[in-house]
């Protein structure tokens, strides 16, 4: 992919009257496309999670018989003009209810939810044409409305309430009234409220995260003891281990609390880094044993005599250290409202 990215979908968009989001990013595609067609919602774009996946989701009523509409999709000829034709299909995947966390194995190219068909295509290399993907679109639409219901303007929270257009609940479509809108709005209001004024309780996070990065320090001198190597792959995970233990401990995160993470990862690795050489002068010295303070001399000679070694190590920890600062950002605490024009100002529900 080029690294100078361009928006590419503004005739599609303004042809079937969607809402365009143009590309913002340099190296990571964002663009997207949002809207009605053919009594569904649509949503185009790439995915957000993972650079490369172009990701399209229509978008019906919650009542539609799903294994009704999979056989109905692997059955429609008019789908083997998409990539990979129906082989795909034959393995669409059902999910019903709340969406899975945790997933082994990555997603199924085609997945049916309650109230979603969610197409997702690797493209690693270079992107489709926008024609190539507004036809791909169109045939997914086509072919969803022919065996699932049109939207009615009716709520899909309520069931009672309408609308004459629709919102983005965490950036996908949906038809919420106002009333539904307001009541998401105080709700997510009241839990920012409520997390606010929960307390962080930094020692029980601190002493928990301590007992991680010891942990992460021992098997950061196996890994090492084992291979003779270092990895950041390992620091990550130790900054990771250290995050979920601090959150655990603390309840509530904070700035404070990100930099006990970041500094207990840094000191995680350097001092698995220590109890390597302490391993490594016992095999010399088996008379000697295990003894950290001799890590920790060998550590600061090793400074003199290889420092690029070291450098490289510390940046492994200080990329451990960045690892738990990001995942102890401000959790997400309720799903974001916002209308569908980007120029518009009704937000926030989270």
């Amino acid at each position: 992919m080029s690294i100078f990215l361009k928006s590419q979908w503004q005739d599609w968009a303004r042809e079937w009257g969607l809402t365009h989001y143009p590309e913002k990013g340099w190296s990571i595609r964002n663009e997207h496309v949002v809207g009605k067609r053919n009594g569904s919602l649509v949503r185009a774009g790439w995915a957000p999670e993972r650079n490369g996946i172009l990701l399209v989701t229509i978008r019906y009523p919650k009542t539609t018989d799903l294994d009704r509409l999979r056989d109905a999709l692997i059955n429609d000829a008019s789908l083997d003009t998409l990539p990979g034709k129906a082989k795909a299909r034959k393995k669409a995947a059902i999910e019903r209810g709340p969406r899975k966390v945790v997933r082994l194995g990555g997603f199924p190219e085609f997945t049916l939810t309650d109230g979603a068909l969610i197409w997702r295509r690797p493209f690693r290399w270079s992107a489709p044409k926008a024609a190539k993907v507004q036809a791909w679109t169109d045939a997914l639409v086509t072919a969803v409305s022919r065996s699932a219901p049109a939207f009615d303007g009716h709520c899909e929270t309520c069931g009672t309430g309408t609308t004459t257009d629709f919102m983005l609940l965490d950036d996908v479509p949906v038809w919420m009234c106002r009333s539904c809108v307001q009541r998401l709005k105080s709700e997510a209001e009241m839990a920012e409220r409520t997390y606010d004024m929960s307390e962080a309780r930094h020692l029980p996070g601190a002493l928990l995260a301590t007992v991680a990065a010891l942990v992460g320090a021992a098997a950061w001198a196996a890994l090492g003891a084992g291979t003779e190597r270092t990895f950041a792959a390992a620091a990550i995970g130790i900054g990771a281990l250290v995050a979920y233990a601090y959150r655990k401990g603390a309840g509530r995160v904070d700035v404070m609390g990100r930099g006990i993470a970041a500094f207990l990862s840094v000191g995680s690795v350097v001092l698995g880094e220590m109890s390597l050489y302490a391993w490594w002068f016992a095999q010399r010295r088996p008379d000697l044993g295990f003894n950290l303070e001799a890590g920790w001399f060998i550590y600061l000679d090793s400074w003199k005599e290889s420092a690029g070694q070291e450098i490289v190590t510390l940046l492994f920890g200080l990329i451990g250290a960045w690892t738990a600062a990001s995942v102890l950002k401000r959790p997400k605490l309720a799903a974001s409202v916002q209308s569908a024009d980007p120029n518009e100002e009704i937000k926030k529900a989270a």
